[in-house]
């Protein structure tokens, strides 16, 4: 019986999933029944692909990343739009290796975007009863030569807000920061404390997601209970309770239900180790993979009973930089100074452009209604200082040698070369 089971989330993994890619999930509490307004087109497809293997990837590095924070959260949908949007102003090597670390080999840069940008549209009118807002935008220092082919990509393809300001201000920052809180309706209020005098450019995305339950929790049956943490002690939470209907999956490595939201199309999918002593991170590690949830997904059903869940109420935010993160998953020249080739969003010769961090901000809150989200991404474009200079223009020596032996041919002076 399920009852016999507590979901022990939390400390064990919610993986927060927009279920709208092909799902065969039955998510509603009698079976499916919210529907997709079109077809995916074929470029969507192989974007969700990309996303979902990115996804899976990116949550498994930032755990072992960030080992010791208990709770943490992430959305791979804005870190990869973000780096999507620079993705345009890359060229040659750095290209290469941003678009296989974002999964999108096989895919022109044009289809790309055009994916990024139907998809876009698709999320935030899938649902009219689920709640998604995606926002971009382009700040950059006045005065910087940004090619205006680039412009026109954001605009077409990411609707992105483009403004130069003074970053020398020390207002820029809150300008920004104003965009980023109303794009996020206030759960994220800062993605920028300062603004270093070698930044020149922030490319950013901004991502809501509330949705009610379709089948919202009682607060009357809401109780304090214990919650287990793998330390071997426990705490009190509060603690939903609900009888119904619900997607269910019980294997040997896991036990999955999905909880929908609206019409169903969007839902959250929970699971726990199936081996109550296994480690949460050691499960991400060995069993959170693209292909596994595929399976799972695809042999979950509904019970003809009703089954019990209880779920946590929970709130938290977490932050991170991804700079390591991202150059272990290849992406390594975009990050070095002179390696770097972002010629395509400003050639600024002899001095270079190149990723000077990436910061993720993260926000969820889960009670008896639903669930309210919000990510903010920001990818920091920093310019290199100028080249080290030798400008011979005074009196001079020169030595013309053989160099293993050390063997001088020639020693001179100039003080007039003009003679």
């Amino acid at each position: 019986m399920f009852t016999a089971y507590k979901w022990y989330t939390i400390s064990a993994i919610f993986i927060f999933i927009l279920a709208i890619a092909c799902s065969k999930s039955i998510v509603g509490p009698d079976g499916p029944s919210g529907e997709l307004p079109r077809d995916l087109t074929p470029q969507e497809k192989l974007l969700i692909e990309a996303d979902q293997q990115f996804s899976y990837e990116i949550f498994k590095q930032t755990v072992a990343f960030d080992s010791d924070e208990e709770n943490l959260m992430i959305s791979p949908l804005s870190i990869s739009m973000a780096l999507a949007m620079t993705l345009n102003g890359a060229q040659g090597d750095t290209f290469d290796e941003m678009r296989e670390a974002l999964f999108l080999n096989g895919l022109e840069i044009d289809e790309i975007n055009n994916a990024f940008k139907s998809l876009t549209e698709l999320l935030t009118t899938a649902d009219r009863s689920v709640t998604i807002k995606i926002a971009n935008s382009i700040w950059h220092r006045n005065g910087l030569p940004v090619e205006e082919e680039f412009l026109d990509k954001m605009r077409e393809f990411f609707d992105a807000r483009i403004e130069g300001l003074d970053f020398s201000d020390p207002a820029a920052p809150d300008v920004i920061n104003a965009w980023v809180k109303e794009n996020t309706e206030g759960l994220i209020e800062e993605i920028i404390e300062e603004i270093e005098p070698h930044i020149v450019m922030y490319l950013i995305n901004a991502l809501y997601f509330k949705g009610d339950w379709l089948r919202p929790f009682d607060t009357d049956d809401t109780r304090r209970a214990e919650f287990k943490l793998e330390t071997g002690g426990t705490v009190q939470t509060d603690m939903m309770h609900q009888e119904g209907k619900f997607a269910l999956y019980f294997s040997e490595n896991v036990q999955m239900v999905e909880i929908p939201y609206g019409d169903s199309l969007f839902s959250m999918t929970v699971l726990i180790p199936a081996d109550a002593d296994m480690p949460i991170n050691q499960f991400i590690d060995e069993h959170i993979t693209a292909g596994n949830l595929a399976s799972w997904r695809a042999n979950m059903s509904v019970d003809s009973r009703e089954i019990t869940l209880q779920l946590p109420k929970f709130e938290f935010e977490y932050e991170i930089e991804y700079n390591d993160i991202l150059k272990s998953m290849g992406i390594v020249k975009a990050f070095d100074e002179w390696e770097a080739n972002l010629k395509g969003i400003a050639d600024v010769s002899p001095q270079n452009l190149y990723i000077d961090h990436v910061k993720h901000k993260t926000f969820i809150r889960v009670d008896e209604e639903g669930t309210e989200a919000a990510a903010v991404t920001s990818v920091g474009i920093g310019i290199t200082s100028m080249p080290p200079q030798m400008i011979v223009d005074r009196p001079f020596v020169f030595i013309i040698h053989e160099r293993e032996s050390g063997t001088n041919l020639f020693l001179g002076k100039v003080m007039n070369p003009a003679l």
